[in-house]
């Protein structure tokens, strides 16, 4: 019994030194990332077409290189230097579920796709992966984010739309924000 006990004891120590500080590679901002994925049934790419900072980052924090569920896509965030995995993170996208369309057999589109990223304190390489049904890899691009880089666009300190809390239950490290969007409004007719 001592001897399993001792075993248990051991394996938890070890994972729990294994963990991240979000602190060593991440800044509290936030990385978007706007992609466009294009193609046809057949083939399929994937571009960069913009890069921002946001002033605070309200992700998570802890078991970073995890991948908390399986999509059908994959953004892989590794330290340029150390090229160890610091980000893990799935999503789904409109484009692949497009893809298995009729109209996806005879004509090739493009879909605007935003990632929301940690921001880097150093030079990271990002690799987005798109997978087919069966995990077939089917699309993968990498690229080099510099965090000083000026072509990074800093958005959300100016020109920020009215808006109102209707309940704030705390800070956006322990609660989930629920944010209605009425587009089409002119200033005149807006209740902010």
């Amino acid at each position: 019994m001592k001897h399993i006990c001792c075993i248990i004891l051991c394996f938890c120590t070890s994972i729990g030194s294994y963990a991240q500080n979000f602190a060593d590679y991440f800044q509290n901002k936030t990385l978007r990332v706007d992609y466009i994925f294009t193609g046809d049934a057949t083939q399929q790419a994937i571009y960069l077409d913009e890069l921002s900072q946001l002033p605070t980052w309200a992700g998570r924090q802890h078991h970073l290189s995890e991948l908390p569920l399986e999509g059908n896509g994959q953004i892989i965030v590794k330290d340029l230097a150390s090229k160890q995995c610091i980000y893990q993170t799935s999503f789904s996208s409109l484009f692949q579920e497009w893809l298995s369309t009729d109209e996806a057999k005879e004509t090739a589109k493009g879909f605007e796709n935003t990632f929301l990223l940690p921001y880097p304190k150093q030079p990271v390489e990002v690799e987005v992966t798109l997978y087919s049904p069966r995990k077939k890899t089917m699309a993968t691009y990498k690229h080099i984010v510099r965090p000083d880089d000026i072509l990074i666009h800093k958005r959300g300190v100016s020109h920020i739309t009215p808006h109102r809390y209707m309940l704030q239950s705390g800070n956006e490290k322990a609660c989930i924000d629920v944010a209605i969007l009425a587009e089409g409004y002119t200033e005149k007719e807006m209740d902010v």
